[in-house]
């Protein structure tokens, strides 16, 4: 799974998915019978489903971005938008990333396309944007260049700016706060006696021991992707790492901006700061203790081919992982037959940790990160003058404060990443949670893919005790410092002068 932000795998996307069809128009033949552009476009769980309405077959639809295209087209008549349909949108990186590659050989890659902003940054697919985010454009409101109509903060996000430091993805969406939540059931919270919600890992450790004691399941694991113990699942992404990383925050930001840039998490890496052999290295031992003990006590034996979602809704169930995404599914539940609710992740703190700080929270999202975020294609746009005026003029339209709008209300479970505009009052009650203030800063997983399967291959293993904790330990350093240096070798990096310890 990728390392920043958290996957967007909704149901809605896997309806996308299923009712995919062919889409592959080589981008050297890019116009149509009717002399029309035609624009190839993924929004991954965003692309508009095939039937308006719903039906038995398929009951959730997509029509914001369907009727925003369909608008765009008929103000724009020079040009077709073609949506790509054979995209794993449910898959893993490297699912994707092989769906990428093979597009691009066969001349078919989407001229926008998204791949969680900068995921495959080190691979020289994306398009730089500054120049055209940077220019004043008399389409926008105000007069103003493109760049000024999103949230300020976001462009300092890693997701969207790549170790060059130049910007290779427009933001479209949020999350409410967090990508992710606990969704919990107020009944067993009661019967528990428990009278809050956690907002600290050992409080929410505590509250499922209480949960367990009282006959519910303490916490389900999302099981659509977390079938197998995974070291860069959610519980990593959202509560081990903004903690960990925080606690050596003055050694990762080099050039003390307040931002951790990519470049300076890989220098990190290879200088040692993330290393259980280092300078830091009962810090980082203490977070994969953490992760180990999630998988190996919190959860039940067996929890993989146990179905948490029917467990739910009869009640048994008293946490459940899931994304905010789920909210609207959630409340349109008719089984179901009790009161729900949703708590933000909480971090590891100063309660459990002597490393770490007391957490600072702010009354609603502190500075959520991206969601859908789009790519220019650099193979589709190449020597491409017109296609590359296409992409630009429908990746503005999209971002028309009325049009991220519709996105926003239709899904339910996101903010716009542009100013001023609405959401679904679905999350209402969400976002009137404390949100943790976090630092701008995360711990390396893999850097790319192929070393990201590789370190969750070896937390499995030792999960499993196939493995020691010293052979992991090892492993770790190995596999992050070979994905750094791949990373900054595929980026064109000087890193010769830096005071490498791995």
């Amino acid at each position: 799974m990728r390392k920043n932000d958290i996957i967007k795998q909704s149901l809605i996307a896997l309806v996308v998915l299923t009712c995919a069809s062919i889409c592959a128009i080589p981008y050297f033949n890019t116009s149509s019978s009717n002399n029309k552009l035609q624009l190839v476009v993924d929004l991954h769980g965003y692309t508009p489903s095939t039937n308006r309405t719903p039906t038995a077959e398929d009951p959730e639809v997509i029509n914001s971005t369907y009727y925003i295209a369909k608008n765009f087209m008929e103000e724009n008549e020079d040009i077709e938008i073609v949506w790509a349909r054979t995209k794993p949108v449910g898959g893993l990186d490297s699912d994707v990333a092989q769906w990428f590659t093979t597009q691009i050989a066969g001349k078919t890659v989407p001229a926008i396309a998204f791949s969680w902003g900068s995921r495959y940054q080190d691979r020289d697919w994306y398009l730089p944007l500054d120049e055209y985010l940077d220019e004043n454009d008399s389409w926008s409101y105000g007069n103003g260049t493109w760049r000024s109509i999103f949230r300020d903060y976001l462009w300092n996000s890693n997701s969207l700016i790549n170790a060059k430091g130049q910007t290779i993805a427009i933001p479209i969406t949020v999350y409410p706060g967090s990508s992710t939540g606990y969704f919990y059931n107020k009944s067993a919270f009661e019967k528990a006696n428990i009278n809050s919600i956690p907002t600290t890992w050992q409080e929410f450790i505590t509250c499922t021991e209480k949960l367990e004691q009282t006959g519910y399941v303490g916490v389900a694991p999302w099981l659509y992707f977390n079938t197998t113990t995974t070291f860069d699942a959610w519980v990593f992404q959202s509560v081990m790492s903004p903690s960990y990383s925080a606690a050596i925050f003055d050694q990762l930001d080099y050039d003390n901006n307040g931002h951790m840039s990519a470049l300076e998490q890989a220098r990190a890496c290879l200088e040692g700061k993330f290393s259980p052999f280092g300078e830091n290295g009962t810090l980082a031992i203490e977070m994969y203790d953490n992760l180990y003990y999630y998988y190996s006590k919190m959860l039940k034996k067996g929890w993989a081919s146990i179905d948490y979602n029917a467990q739910w809704i009869n009640g048994e169930v008293g946490i459940r992982e899931e994304g905010l995404w789920a909210i609207p599914v959630e409340n349109s539940n008719t089984v179901r037959d009790f009161d729900y609710g949703v708590f933000v992740a909480p971090l590891v703190a100063n309660d459990s940790s002597s490393f770490l700080s007391e957490i600072e929270y702010s009354n609603g999202p502190y500075q959520p990160s991206p969601d859908l975020s789009l790519n220019i294609m650099k193979a589709a746009v190449e020597n491409n003058p017109k296609m590359l005026d296409a992409a630009l003029r429908f990746l503005k339209y999209l971002t028309k404060p009325e049009n991220v709008s519709l996105i926003c209300v239709e899904n339910g479970g996101v903010l716009g990443a542009v100013k001023g505009t609405n959401h679904s009052n679905i999350i209402d009650e969400f976002i009137k949670n404390k949100f943790p203030k976090k630092k701008d800063c995360s711990w390396p997983a893999g850097f790319n893919d192929e070393q990201g399967d590789k370190l969750n291959r070896v937390f499995e293993q030792w999960v499993n005790a196939s493995i020691t904790k010293e052979q992991f330990l090892q492993q770790v350093d190995v596999i992050q410092s070979t994905g750094a240096k791949t990373f900054l070798n595929n980026m064109h990096i000087d890193y010769s002068t830096w005071d490498i310890k791995i």
